[in-house]
């Protein structure tokens, strides 16, 4: 029994590889983001350059850019930490690459927690997006209203996924 409890334990342990493919998933998402984003970029400038756009259509398109780089930088910590906790940290041990600081503290629930705090900062830029792309109509309130209390819920899982992770910490 011992022996097969070690050959499981090696095979997955040996599978940990698997997830680069989840990794580099997500590294081809960047990629995609930033091709989005460049287009979009592209596509503003000229307007601001060579045609006319309004101020509120102006805010709106900018908090689309900073919407798209805070889930390009979602997507990025989820892959270096994941590669980093999960998979391997020996390239880090290379002289020519620094790791980064934060990438020291990380564990599973920090993790968590700063996924809570991006997704939470997404939903926000959303929701102001979508209160001032809209006029205030009956219809256009109700949909702010469910925008505002989907992101309500994202802070309330952010709060519940510290509360935890705290009390564990205090618990040890």
């Amino acid at each position: 029994m011992e022996k097969l409890l070690s050959g499981v334990g090696s095979l997955l342990y040996g599978m940990r590889f698997t997830m680069l493919f989840f990794y580099i998933g997500l590294v081809a998402i960047i990629f995609g983001i930033l091709g989005k984003f460049l287009l979009e970029t592209y596509k503003l400038m000229s307007t601001l350059l060579f045609g006319h756009l309004e101020k509120i259509d102006l805010i709106i398109k900018v908090l689309e850019l900073v919407d798209m780089t805070m889930v390009a930088q979602l997507v990025w910590v989820v892959a270096l930490a994941g590669v980093s906790l999960f998979v391997t940290t020996g390239h880090f041990d290379k002289k020519d690459i620094k790791k980064p600081d934060w990438l020291d503290h990380v564990n599973t629930y920090n993790l968590k927690l700063k996924l809570a705090f991006a997704i939470i900062s997404i939903s926000g830029v959303h929701a102001l997006k979508t209160y001032l792309s809209g006029e205030l109509t009956i219809e256009n309130i109700q949909i702010v209203t469910m925008v505002a209390v989907i992101h309500f819920t994202f802070v309330l899982s952010a709060v519940g996924i510290s509360y935890a992770e705290r009390m564990t910490r205090d618990h040890k």
